[in-house]
This record gives C-alpha cells, sequence and structure tokens, in this order.
C-alpha cells in the first residue's frame, strides 16, 4: 500500500512540476492558450488512450468500405477460386469421398448457397441481390454450380441423361425391375413440374427441359441406402439443392431433378416421408421469395414484383 502512495505522490509532484514550467514560460501568452497546455499536460501525464495515429485506427465495420466481389461469385468464379470460411476451394470440396459428403455438415451451405441464412452453418455466405443478378447474368458461374449439382447427383446415385425424354432409360447396377406403382402423394400437389411464371424462371438454362433429365445411375442401389428411408438429413440437402438452383437461375435442372424425386418417391421398394415430398414440392412450386419453411425474402419479392410488372407493360 506505501509503494501505491508514494507512486501516486510523485506523479502529483512530477505533474505540478510539468505545470509550473509551462506557465513559467508561456506566462505572456492569453489564458485560454496556458489553460490548453495545462491540460496537454496533464493529459499526457495521466492518460495513454488514442496514443495511436487516427490513420491506424481501425474503421467501425459500417464505414468500411466494401469493395469487394461477395465471396459466393469468388468461389465460384473459376478464375479466383476463393477458399471459404474453413479454407476450402470448390475444387476441394467435389474432390470428396462419399464418405466425406455424408458426414461433413458444413459445405453444403456454400456449395449450394440461398437466400436465407442457416442455423447449422452460421460462418455460410447468404446470397444477395449481387449474388442473384451476377449467377443470372454469367453463364460461367453457372457452369460452374453445375458441377457441384452433378457431384451431388453422382452421390446420391443418380446420372444425367441428355437424350430426348422418351428414350431416357434407368441405368441400375442390377437389371432388376420395380413392379407395380406407388399410389401414395405427397401432402401437395406434386402430380406434374411446376410451371414457372416469367419472374421466377430462368431464360438462360444451359440445357433443354426436351433433353435434360435425371435418371439412376449404375450404382443406385449402393448409394441411395443412407437417404431413401422415411427421413434423414440429405433431405435436408436435397431441399436446399432445389432451392438453389431456381435462385441462382437453373431452372431446368431443378425441374429435372424434382421429377427424379417424384419418381423415387412413388417408388413401392422406396419409403420416403411425406413431410420430405413435402418441403421439396414447396420449394420448387412456391413463390421464389418464400421458402419452404415460409421464411420470407423481401429483395426477391422486390424482384419478383419488377419482373410481373415489366411483363404487364410488354402486354400493354
Amino acid at each position: 500500500m506505501s509503494s501505491t502512495h508514494n507512486r501516486k505522490e510523485m506523479a502529483q509532484v512530477r505533474l505540478s512540476r510539468l505545470k509550473f514550467f509551462i506557465n513559467k514560460k508561456h506566462n505572456r501568452s492569453s489564458p485560454e492558450q496556458q489553460h490548453s497546455a495545462a491540460s496537454a499536460a496533464s493529459s499526457s501525464a495521466t492518460s495513454h488512450i488514442n496514443l495511436e495515429p487516427p490513420t491506424k485506427r481501425r474503421m467501425p465495420e459500417a464505414m468500411t468500405p466494401s469493395t469487394q466481389t461477395h465471396l459466393i461469385i469468388r468461389f465460384y468464379d473459376q478464375n479466383i477460386q476463393a477458399k471459404d470460411s474453413h479454407g476450402r476451394t470448390q475444387k476441394d470440396m467435389l474432390s470428396w469421398s462419399g464418405k466425406q459428403l455424408e458426414l461433413n455438415h458444413n459445405y453444403i451451405q456454400m456449395l449450394f448457397p440461398l437466400p436465407e441464412g442457416s442455423p447449422y452453418n452460421w460462418s455460410a455466405p447468404v446470397v444477395t441481390r449481387e449474388v442473384f443478378d451476377a449467377f443470372r447474368s454469367r453463364s460461367e458461374l453457372r457452369d460452374s454450380m453445375q458441377l457441384s449439382f452433378e457431384r451431388m447427383l453422382e452421390f446420391y446415385g443418380f446420372a444425367i441423361s441428355r437424350e430426348p425424354k422418351p428414350n431416357a432409360q434407368s441405368k441400375q447396377e442390377d437389371s432388376e425391375k420395380s413392379s407395380g406403382s406407388n399410389t401414395e402423394t405427397s401432402p401437395e400437389d406434386n402430380s406434374s413440374l411446376p410451371t414457372e411464371s416469367k419472374a421466377t424462371t430462368a431464360s438462360s438454362s444451359k440445357f433443354s427441359s426436351a433433353t435434360y433429365s435425371i435418371i439412376r445411375g449404375p450404382k443406385w442401389r449402393k448409394k441411395t441406402t443412407n437417404w431413401c428411408i422415411r427421413f434423414d438429413h440429405n433431405h435436408l440437402r436435397i431441399t436446399r439443392i432445389l432451392r438453389c438452383l431456381r435462385v441462382m437461375g437453373l431452372q431446368t435442372e431443378c425441374n429435372a431433378f424434382y421429377e427424379a424425386l417424384q419418381e423415387v418417391f412413388a417408388d413401392p421398394t422406396v419409403s420416403i416421408g411425406d413431410r420430405s415430398m413435402m418441403y421439396w414440392t414447396r420449394a420448387v412450386q412456391r413463390p421464389l421469395h418464400q421458402a419452404p419453411d415460409d421464411d420470407h425474402c423481401d429483395w426477391l419479392e422486390a424482384w419478383e414484383e419488377e419482373q410481373q410488372n415489366t411483363t404487364g407493360r410488354e402486354g400493354e
């Protein structure tokens, strides 16, 4: 205690001496100048706040200029190949084994981002209007996402056919054919592909719906043991993929995937729950601004209204 008291006394003595010499040196200056000098001396002797040069102080986040392109765009731009928050590129993720894709839960939000945040991965970026416009105007970004989609299709046991639909046949690991049909239907009407308005349909899909379909791949039975059940976490992933494809402008791919899922749901040898099929149907058929879980995206709703107004003016 005595040492602390002595240090305080010594500091007060030094401060008094400093003020004395300042007053003596500037005895001819105005009272305002003397007060300013004394205050500066007192501040330097008792405080170390804001000693860092102003130019080196961190600006508040809201004031920091945002000049960098959104991470989702840079991640899918093959000339950049940006890494996600875990230091992984798209190429890294697509090279994973099926086991890695199954057990890892923080990559799907990056490969297939949504306008809504994810409760399972808080660091995952969300789709903004900037991202939305970029994907719908740049075919190379959609082509990159197509690679992610194809990898996940393979993971689920599907394959892509670019033959005319009447000739596209399922290729299964064994030649057994399913007999009969499942008359069970989903809680929402899923008997046909959704009819999209101009506001929700991308006119820039790479493939024609007449020659693009998704069929069962050669390892179908082996790769469906994990997810072709009443409920599985992959059902949530599939909902995300369907919605992401729509939002990003890959409508043909979305429709083809949904049609393939309908066929799986109707297969009597498969028991996928009604609730999962309901969410898949919502992801494809609802207005684009309305998520399957009833979340709402204001800027997407505004975009849909813009498209509808444009269509109305063109029809006049």
